[in-house]
């Protein structure tokens, strides 16, 4: 192992997932770096000239970042960096966030990058809980790493990548590379040595830090992407995602560079920015969430004709399930399927979805990805349920649920080495999975259970609901009656006739004791950095109302 990671605070044989590696393209090497594989193994290979990252109008070739890592790598040795060392890195959608991971790995260390909305106490945690000993940064995200170094003690080097004129008094970033050398080694890591952290949005109690090697960094490449996306060379990935977000790290770091691709970064993505990437960058497999496919929708009607898409051949959908409205939608407007996948940040990347060459069921997420094993088990039993029965999703792969020091939360989401996310499924007769919901977004009313995301993938098929939340509200005659948060289209009052229309259309469409017995219109919905809506803060709610 490397040195400075406490093994105990990684789960012990009896905690931890297996991993199975299915797939010929998962089987690694003892030693293996995942930055030299996703960078310097392409300039050895004649790739030299390709570009990495495009970013506003520039292009980064895979040799211009292999130097940019080196001399980060470099500098952060000369700082007394050490393997195995935990280091924050906190940017927005940029290249010099891609910079600092590879070079935080390629010299055996564990990069551990930030949200940038986080707040100085919840950073105060995460350095904390991991030990982090350096952090770089970007000048504009500095005011809350400021205000937590009084109360954290690991914290030695501050680095800040000045952009914005603003004052500091720590390192700069562009100092420490253009006095560093521009050669380096990778560290003799081996393949189940830590790469990457990254914490849970701590939306039900403190963020869980989910711990990454470097086989499994590569192996979410060597099975989902290589297997149901089939990246090429010519490949441009672009989309919002975060890249403290596994679903982003992966889209836009790990997936594209694994391949010899190029990356599309835009800072702080709106959709038409996405919109211009496309059209600017040549974007080629377009990777977001629900709500952003949406809002390209119905913010750019016209959004085909403004701009040049012609080089989209697929899309990427997660962080939240995709409705048969919006697949259909986009379909119909851009001409390319969206990818529904499930993944989490404890499981890296996607473990289902379709390949892009199935013939895609939007009502349902798809098969196992290549490299992985599924089963529906029993919630109370553990026993294995049959197909078209719903219960809770075991998985087991090439990637598996491992938390730092966090010993009752592994033993719960671990168990009999397979990895429970905490998702309800079904699997039907021809064996793709359907989401049901969360573990926790199960409505239970007289007795009857309601997947929320059921009923809101109905509702959402009216013309003049924009976005939906549906939860269980407390009630004491039912227990639990389901509620929905609707967000209407621009231009549509709210009157109650609407609400008549969205409770008889939910009864027409799903068992009758599906629909929301109550409808409450909103201005917007409370969602995550990443925009996954926060079903959580709207249960909250209801229960104090009650």
């Amino acid at each position: 192992m490397q040195p400075n990671v406490p093994t105990d605070y990684l789960p012990d044989e009896s905690s931890a997932p297996e991993y199975v590696h299915a797939v010929p393209e998962a089987h690694y090497p003892k030693q293996i770096n995942v930055a030299d594989e996703l960078v310097d193994e392409h300039v050895r290979n004649g790739r030299s000239d390709n570009v990495a990252i495009y970013f506003q109008d520039c292009a980064i070739t895979y040799e211009e970042l292999q130097e940019s890592v080196n001399r980060m790598g470099n500098a952060l040795r000369d700082l007394g960096v050490e393997a195995g060392d935990r280091i924050l890195i906190r940017f927005p959608n940029r290249p010099e966030a891609i910079v600092s991971c590879l070079a935080v790995q390629k010299i055996g260390a564990v990069a551990l990058p930030s949200m940038k909305l986080l707040r100085a106490k919840e950073l105060e945690y995460i350095i904390d809980n991991a030990e982090a000993t350096t952090v770089i940064v970007y000048d504009d995200l500095l005011g809350e790493i400021e205000n937590a170094l009084p109360n954290v003690e690991s914290v030695e080097n501050v680095i800040v990548a000045e952009r914005n004129d603003i004052d500091h008094d720590h390192h700069g970033y562009d100092d420490l590379l253009q006095s560093a050398d521009d050669s380096l080694d990778a560290y003799e890591t081996e393949r189940d040595d830590l790469a990457l952290m990254l914490y849970t949005s701590g939306t039900t109690g403190q963020p869980k830090g989910a711990v990454h090697t470097h086989r499994n960094l590569l192996a979410t490449s060597d099975t989902y992407a290589r297997y149901c996306l089939e990246p090429t060379t010519n490949d441009v990935f672009g989309g919002n995602p975060p890249l403290p977000f596994a679903y982003g790290y992966g889209d836009l770091v790990t997936f594209p560079l694994r391949f010899g691709a190029s990356t599309s970064l835009v800072e702080d993505a709106k959709p038409g920015d996405l919109l211009e990437a496309i059209e600017e960058h040549g974007i080629t497999i377009l990777c977001s969430i629900p709500t952003a496919f949406n809002q390209i929708l119905s913010k750019y009607p016209d959004g085909p004709q403004e701009y040049d898409v012609s080089s989209l051949r697929v899309g990427v959908s997660a962080g939240e399930p995709l409705t048969p409205t919006t697949f259909n939608s986009f379909k119909e407007e851009y001409g390319i399927d969206l990818l529904d996948g499930i993944g989490t940040t404890e499981m890296l990347h996607i473990f289902i979805s379709h390949r892009h060459t199935d013939e895609i069921d939007p009502t349902a997420t798809g098969f196992p990805v290549p490299g992985y094993e599924c089963k529906i088990v029993d919630p109370d039993t553990g026993e294995d349920l049959d197909r078209g029965e719903a219960g809770l999703l075991a998985v087991r792969g090439a990637t598996g649920i491992e938390y730092w020091n966090k010993p009752e939360k592994q033993a719960y989401a671990v168990r009999d080495q397979w990895s429970y996310p905490g998702d309800i499924f079904v699997q039907r007769e021809d064996g793709r999975l359907e989401y049901k919901s969360r573990n926790d977004d199960l409505i239970i009313s007289s007795g009857y259970n309601i997947p929320g995301p059921e009923v809101e993938a109905v509702i959402e098929e009216q013309d003049f609901v924009s976005e939906v939340a549906v939860v269980g509200s407390p009630d004491e005659e039912r227990g639990e009656i389901v509620k929905a948060f609707v967000v209407l289209r621009e231009g549509t009052a709210p009157e109650d006739d609407l609400i008549e229309e969205i409770q008889n259309h939910v009864k027409n469409t799903l068992a009758p004791y599906k629909y929301p017995r109550e409808v409450e219109f909103v201005q917007n919905l409370p969602r995550t950095e990443t925009g996954k809506i926060r079903r959580t803060e709207l249960r909250e709610k209801e229960q104090q109302a009650a």
